[in-house]
Formats: C-alpha cells, structure tokens, sequence
C-alpha cells in the first residue's frame, strides 16, 4: 500500500495510490460533488446520519461537516480501508463521527471476506462482501481472509438512543437489501431519507420493490464523477457517472425535480439528468 496526501475541497485527504477513486479525489480534489450537494440540500446542522459502505471518508467528511452539531455514523468493512477512513476523520477534526469496522445486513454475523495489500490499481471502492475485489472483473492481486463482524443496525446498541435519522446513505455493492431488511425497525420509527446505490440490473427489481414495501417512492440521482466546476479546475472531464436512487417516505414532500425509478433502462439509455 502506497499512500500520499491531497489538499481537497473538504479538506486535507490521506489516498491510496492506484486505487480508482483515489485518483478521481486527486484529480478533481472532490468526489461526486453532486451527491454532496444533494446531502446538504436535505440535511441541517442538527442532523443524524448512518452511512454503510464509508470507504475512505471521502463523503463522511463532508457529512460531518453538513451535521456538525449532530451525529455521522460510519460503517466500512475493510479493514485497512477502515484504517485510511478514519485518518481522513481524524485529519479533518470529524469529533461527531463514530465509525465502526462492521459489515451491516440482515441478520448479526462473522463473515469471512477478501482482504489484501491493496499494493495493486485497481478499484477497491467496488469490494463487495459476497465477491469480494472480482466484482468489475478478476482481480490479479494478493488475496487473504480475514473474518468481520455482521451487524443489523436494528441490533446497535449506539443507535438505540438516537432521536432521529435524517439520512441512511448505503453503498454496498450488491447487499443493499440485506441493509434494509436489517434496519427495519430503524427505518419505520425514523422515516429517514435513503440514499442507495442501484447500478445493476439484476438487483433493481428487488431494490425498488422492498423500498416500495416500506412507503417509499424513489427518485434517480446519476451524479457525474467530475464537474467542471471541480476544486482543482482540472479541464478533462473522466467519462462515468454513478447511478443512485434518493428514496422519501411516502408522508413526506416529494421532490418534482427529479425523475421517478420506473425502468432500469432508462439508465441504459442515458434517459436520466446528471447532476
């Protein structure tokens, strides 16, 4: 593992070099910034906010800083991923966050997942829990096992005594409904907006129909990777863009500004607004 310093719009970052969005956050000093915006739209000083599938902190940085006077909690499997997450809080003064080295689904578990001496390019921030690194495709590196606690968040004890949840943002490749199904409760008292990534085909029809279950309608929210207006004025523009859903509670204002979830072909075929 190679890992070097970054001045970034929300501050002092430690990236891992070769990794995918490592070398997005050095290029643009950002990372969906669109997403980031969204978030501050829907939140306020005062909030509560769950994230599962933090990564390196490079959005739980910006959240603690939306919620500075209220509570980010902070979920990431990888362990040495964990490790850069929590540099990047410490750097960043984030007092109000309370990260956790868990997995989160359905039921509370030791699972046995990938890990790695993240010493070759590749994109860590796609791992997923079932597949591990191969989930773009076969991943050429060194591999080992190492065993990570499941937790339902239903089950946590941290999160008995909160009041509310403004927000569940849930990156999880693949395992996002065993993160629902697992904070059901949670998500029934506090009626929080869900923010979840739906990029596959093959998961979409189960994503959306368990949202629905809940009294949630769903929204597409494409961001692009990189704006024109990014915090190092980089002037070339890296094709992509991440496809999520922002998903409200039923006896809520929902937003006209943004295009219902109906079909995953409208993906496909680029029918949905980037931000």
């Amino acid at each position: 593992m190679d890992t070097y310093f970054k001045r970034c719009r929300w501050g002092d970052f430690l990236l891992l070099r070769g990794d995918l969005l490592s070398e997005f956050v050095n290029l643009y000093g950002e990372w969906c910034e669109g997403e980031v915006e969204l978030f501050r739209s829907l939140l306020s000083a005062d909030s509560t906010v769950i994230e599962v599938g933090s990564y390196i902190g490079i959005h739980s940085v910006p959240l603690s800083k939306c919620c500075s006077h209220g509570r980010v909690f902070c979920y990431e499997p990888q362990r040495v991923i964990f490790q850069v997450m929590c540099a990047n809080l410490a750097l960043n003064n984030c007092v109000n966050v309370f990260a956790s080295q868990f997995a989160v689904g359905k039921e509370n578990s030791i699972l046995e997942i990938e890990s790695s001496a993240y010493d070759k390019p590749w994109n860590y921030g796609a791992f997923s829990l079932t597949t591990g690194f191969s989930t773009e495709g076969h991943f050429g590196g060194s591999v080992t096992k190492e065993p990570v606690t499941v937790v339902r968040l239903d089950d946590e004890a941290i999160l008995h005594k909160i009041e509310r949840l403004d927000l569940l943002k849930i990156d999880t490749e693949g395992f996002e409904v065993n993160v629902l199904d697992g904070a059901a409760t949670l998500i029934q008292e506090c009626k929080p907006f869900i923010f979840v990534e739906n990029n596959r085909r093959e998961h979409f029809d189960t994503l959306v129909a368990n949202l629905m279950d809940r009294g949630y309608r769903c929204y597409w929210f494409c961001s692009r990777r990189g704006r024109e207006n990014n915090f190092n004025r980089a002037f070339w523009m890296v094709q992509g863009h991440d496809v999520n859903m922002i998903c409200v509670s039923e006896d809520k204002p929902q937003p006209t500004n943004l295009a219902p979830v109906e079909r995953f072909d409208d993906v496909v075929e680029n029918r949905i607004p980037l931000y």
